[in-house]
């Protein structure tokens, strides 16, 4: 990948419940969406903007490539490190004029298992509802907020407890009642915005490996998301895992605490 501060992390991500996104985002006209089970980098995503009218959802290529760059030729980042997106030009105008919600509602990360190949991870909410990341858009070639060839990047930051024994990073995922914030065009409060970068409430999350079919971009289907053999979720006395299906309360039990080897 190519400079601007990006990492690389979350580079595949699901959505499932394309159906759900006009009411859940509160957009006008809906792009046709289909299930994905295995969106990857280079792809095109449905990505959330507020404009003068309304909220619109189109697509954008996963890869943040704005069109004065000099690298283009290079390989565009998918990711952008919160903790130092006021410091890079390369992001900085994005995070002021051109932030958007990139729907999903799961990610997938690789767990090191101390032989290859890595085990694939799926993380979700809890509750399995769609959600937002935090992404940023690029500038097209007219300049034009509409100008879709710029790509999109989304947003990460260090991990939740769920997540950190799996990887050093995680997507920025937005509460709901933040998302009219983050796309408000009118907001430049550094500040205000940083806060919102913070990592989701990992109590809120839960997390199962599935099959490594999902390690091809090739494969596709509800069988990249089928749980083998245990979920993990939190509460306040830390991660576990459960043996599936996971219990509707959370409770102490007699399992392993998650150390990110299952």
């Amino acid at each position: 990948m190519s400079g601007g501060g990006e990492d690389t992390m979350c580079g595949r991500f699901t959505l499932t419940q394309p159906g759900q996104l006009g009411l859940r985002f509160d957009v006008r006209d809906e792009v046709p969406q289909g299930a994905r089970y295995n969106i990857a980098p280079a792809q095109d995503i449905p990505v959330v903007r507020e404009t003068a009218t309304g909220r619109v959802l189109e697509q954008r290529r996963w890869g943040y490539q704005p069109t004065w760059a000099a690298d283009r030729g290079r390989s565009a980042p998918i990711n952008a490190r919160a903790e130092t997106l006021t410091e890079r030009p390369f992001f900085r105008q994005s995070l002021q004029r051109r932030r958007c919600l990139i729907p999903a509602d799961g990610f997938y990360e690789w767990q090191d298992v101390g032989h290859a190949p890595k085990q694939p991870i799926y993380f979700r909410l809890r509750d399995g509802a769609p959600f937002g990341f935090a992404g940023l858009y690029a500038e097209g070639s007219t300049g034009s907020p509409a100008d879709d060839d710029g790509g999109c990047a989304l947003i990460t930051t260090a991990p939740n407890g769920l997540v950190a024994p799996v990887h050093d990073r995680m997507p920025v995922i937005l509460r709901r009642q933040d998302e009219d914030l983050w796309l408000d065009p009118t907001v430049t409060d550094m500040v205000a915005l940083r806060h919102l970068m913070q990592p989701y409430p990992a109590d809120l999350m839960e997390a199962y490996p599935v099959a490594p079919l999902v390690s091809s971009t090739r494969n596709e289907g509800a069988r990249l998301i089928e749980l083998l053999g245990y979920r993990v979720a939190c509460s306040g006395e830390g991660c576990v895992v459960f043996p599936a299906p996971l219990p509707s309360r959370l409770s102490r039990v007699d399992t392993a605490r998650w150390d990110g080897v299952g």
